[in-house]
């Protein structure tokens, strides 16, 4: 019989990951005309939460 081990979630790569996502994805958007500077504050914070919990629920997956 085979055992399988758990792995534990790497947090710092899920946290890097997160930032990195969420600014290319501010970077597009703001590039790309869809999003004014003016709009930055909420709507980044708003991304990069949404890309955290993406993280995270892809980390409890594995």
């Amino acid at each position: 019989m085979s055992q399988q081990r758990k792995t534990k979630p790497d947090v710092p790569g899920v946290v890097a990951g997160t930032v990195l996502t969420g600014a290319a994805t501010i970077w597009m958007l703001t590039d790309n005309g869809v999003l004014q500077t003016d709009d930055l504050g909420v709507t980044s914070a708003l991304l990069l939460v949404t890309a955290g919990l993406l993280g995270l629920a892809a980390s409890r997956r594995v």
